[in-house]
Formats: C-alpha cells, sequence, structure tokens
C-alpha cells in the first residue's frame, strides 16, 4: 500500500494500482521530441508486438502484490494497511519494515506468473527486483552502471535500507540471475522475440520500467519536488537524455523534454480517500478500508511550451 497525506487527506494506493498506471505512461510513451515508442527502437523486427510485451511488463511489474494488499498488515499507527509512504531506515517500529518483509516472496509470485505467458514481461520484471537490491552489492555493480539505480530507490543511502539480511539478498540475486538466464534462452528460440534480448532494446525497456514506475510513484505519494531523471533512452539506447520532472502545481507535471505523443496527457490514479476527520475510528480495519470508495485522482502531463 502506498500512502501520502496530502492536504487534510491520507490516500491509499495499491502497489497493482500504481503499477498499472506506470503500464499506461509506457503506453503513451514517443510521438514528440525524438521519442520512440517501447519496442520500435532502431533494429525492431516486429514492433507492435514488442511494444505490448514492454507495455505489459511494465504495468504488471508489481502484480506479485495483489495476496499481500489483499490480506494487509495492519498499522498500529492509525489502524490502516501498513505502507511505504513514510519511507525511513528499517526498525520493528516503522512501516517501511514491513514493506521489505516477505518482499521476495511478491518478486517471485509475480515473476513466476508472467513466465510462461510473458516472458519478456517476467524478464524485465526481474531485472527490476534485481538491480533493487544488486546495488548495494560493489562486487555487482559493473563500471559506468549508474543507469542501473532506480530513480527512486536507487541512491545508496536509500538502496541499503532495502537489504536488511545480505546473505538472503544475495541468494534472492543468484536465483533471478538464473531464472533470467532461462528466460533469455527462451526468449532466443522464439522467433518474434528473439531480438527483445539484445543489450540495446532490453537496457532501454528495462529503464523504461524503473522510470514509469518512478513517475507513477511520485505521483501516488504526491512528491512535490523537482526531479531530474538520467540516462532516459529518447530514439535508441545510445540516444539517452537528462529529464527534468517539475511541479507547476498541485496536479500538473512538467517534463522537459516532452516524450508523449499525446501534447497533455490526462492520467488517472486509483485511490481510497480518507479526510482527516475521519481517521479516528472505531471501524474494523477491512470494514473501514473497503467501504472507503475507490476513486481518481487526476494528473496532467504538460511540455514546458503547453499552457
Amino acid at each position: 500500500m502506498l500512502k501520502a497525506h496530502v492536504d487534510n487527506e491520507l490516500w491509499l494506493i495499491q502497489q497493482p494500482h500504481h503499477a498499472q498506471v506506470s503500464g499506461f505512461l509506457a503506453a503513451h510513451w514517443g510521438g514528440k521530441n525524438g521519442f520512440a515508442k517501447p519496442g520500435h527502437y532502431p533494429g525492431a523486427t516486429h514492433p507492435e508486438r514488442w511494444h505490448d510485451e514492454v507495455v505489459l511488463g511494465i504495468a504488471e511489474h508489481d502484480n506479485g502484490w495483489w495476496e499481500t494488499e489483499a490480506m494487509p498488515r495492519i498499522s498500529k499507527q492509525d489502524g490502516l494497511p501498513v505502507g511505504i509512504g513514510e519511507a525511513a531506515e528499517p526498525t520493528d517500529e516503522n512501516e517501511f519494515s514491513a514493506w521489505i518483509m516477505d518482499g521476495f516472496d511478491r518478486w517471485r509470485l509475480g515473476i513466476n506468473r508472467l513466465a510462461e505467458p510473458h516472458p519478456y514481461a517476467a524478464l524485465l520484471t526481474s531485472l527490476h527486483a534485481y538491480w533493487l537490491y544488486a546495488v548495494t552489492f560493489e562486487d555487482l555493480m559493473p563500471p559506468n552502471s549508474d543507469y542501473l539505480r532506480h530513480f527512486v530507490f536507487g541512491p545508496p543511502e536509500i538502496a541499503k535500507g532495502l537489504v536488511n539480511d545480505p546473505v538472503s539478498t544475495r541468494s534472492f540475486l543468484v536465483e533471478q540471475a538464473e531464472m533470467q538466464k532461462e528466460i533469455n534462452d527462451r526468449l532466443a528460440e522464439t522467433p518474434e522475440l528473439a531480438g527483445l534480448i539484445k543489450k540495446e532494446h532490453l537496457n532501454a525497456h528495462f529503464r523504461l520500467l524503473q522510470l514509469m514506475d518512478s513517475m507513477s510513484l511520485l505521483l501516488a505519494l504526491n512528491d512535490t519536488k523537482t526531479h531530474t531523471f538520467n540516462d532516459v533512452p529518447r530514439s535508441s539506447w545510445d540516444d539517452r537524455v537528462t529529464m527534468i520532472w517539475k511541479r507547476r502545481d498541485a496536479r500538473t507535471i512538467e517534463l522537459d523534454p516532452y516524450p508523449f505523443g499525446s501534447e497533455d496527457l490526462i492520467i488517472k490514479m486509483p485511490a481510497r480517500i480518507l479526510p482527516y476527520n475521519e481517521l479516528q475510528t472505531d471501524m474494523p480495519p477491512m470494514s473501514r478500508l473497503h467501504g472507503t470508495p475507490l476513486r481518481s485522482i487526476t494528473f496532467r502531463m504538460v511540455s514546458p511550451s503547453s499552457s
């Protein structure tokens, strides 16, 4: 669960819902300022099929959370599902610790669910999970590899907080590396998808997953800061740019350069919204959660030249 305190409200956003917004962004990416659609980089042999696989992988990268969201842990602080909105060094007392617990099992569940019908989506999700943790181990980081760091969770001071057990983390990383090899071998034998595992395509699509995930998280957590996104693929993996994310107002984000096909992109984030004056209640947690209607928070992405 993602939780954000906004004005006099508390936003509750389920992880798979935020991920599906990431997929929405991916589906609309490309068409302006030289940005190519995912799957449409030079050398693509089946661009529309590839586009579909990439968008699916980005949209479903958190599908391993469905079971957790169905039976969430309840926070002692507010009687609602625990969230990662107040990310901090993991301790027994704060909510970030509960988010880390069982994290590997969530990844396994989601990746395995995708692996048979959509191996490339599973590969992207596995790489996403792998590099969330692997960036904390210096021996696993190749030279000049800052592009492997997640925009939100990749900075060293945050990434280290994700690893509370280095031994089990390394074991998970070995497991995922083996799975990635198996998936690569399968894809290499699938004529329509074989080209997707080439570095110039896989790196670009993986980086887009990190970017769309970060953008959706910044919306869901109501982050109002200006952010710099490095190594954003534009027309190809060799053509990467720096992108600036800036809030114009409470619901409008300016991107420079602007990457989406439509001039203004309207985004709907599914959320349950609780006014502060309704936070104190004797209602049991599941009745309280599901008794709160699911609504949409509307955001707008614009270019610097838009009024």
